[in-house]
This record gives C-alpha cells, structure tokens and sequence, in this order.
C-alpha cells in the first residue's frame, strides 16, 4: 500500500505529539496514532483544535495494565482520551479508541510493541491504517 504521506506516531509521554504536530501544520499526514498517550488535551482543545484535528483520522490506542502499576494515572489518561475520540467524531472527523482488552487482547504492558503479542497489535494497527487512510 502507498500511503503519498506519513501517518504519524507517538507513544507514552510523546503519545499526543502527533496531535501537536497537526495543529502546527497537517501538510502531508494522512493520519495519527497515539499510544497510551499520557494525556489527549481533552479538555484544553479549542473547537478550532478539535475542528482541525478532525480533519485527520485518528487512532488511539492503550493496554490493559492500566490498574496494576504505580503509575497513578492511567486510567484517567485513558478517560481523556476516550473524551478526546468523542470530541473528533462529533466534529465529523474519523477517531477511534482501540482498548485492547475491549477487542479481546489481554496481556499488554505500556511496552506492547516489545509484548509476546505485538505482532497482532501491530496488525491490528495496519489493518485500521488499511480501513481508514487514504
């Protein structure tokens, strides 16, 4: 598949970079993918952001450790940007939220790219890349 743009991704900390990365110039993406981003801004978007932002689709995407680690935060993170995929698609753009454990996939670390089962998370990616970027 030729993709004539880039899809742009970010993880952890840097999960949301590809976002601010839109809102500075969208010349040539064609999508984003977040990461168990730590935050999607949720709630510090304008309707302008949203509405710029909505013109690029969107995937976000977290594990299912979100209750077992010291890192307090998770949850709400994965709160805001289920708010932020809401936000998206009610300004007409194309966003979707990919809770593993919803689709089925169990036994993902904040690292799941270096999971066992990261080869059918990657797929999972790629296929939502095939349904959703031109």
């Amino acid at each position: 598949m030729k993709i004539g743009g880039a899809v742009l991704v970010g993880h952890s900390e840097s999960g949301f970079f590809p976002e601010l990365a839109a809102l500075q110039n969208t010349a040539g993406l064609r999508g984003l993918i977040s990461m168990e981003p730590t935050s999607c801004a949720a709630t510090t978007l304008s309707k302008d952001e949203i509405a710029k932002l909505a013109k690029l689709p969107t995937l976000v995407v977290f594990g299912d450790h979100l209750g077992d680690v010291s890192f307090p935060t998770w949850p709400a993170a994965l709160a805001d940007c289920e708010q932020y995929v809401a936000e998206i698609n009610q300004a007409g753009g194309v966003a979707t939220m990919l809770h593993l454990p919803a689709a089925g996939v169990f036994g993902n670390s904040h690292m799941m790219f270096q999971d066992k089962n990261n080869l059918q998370v990657g797929d999972m990616i790629l296929s939502w890349i095939d349904e959703h970027v031109e």
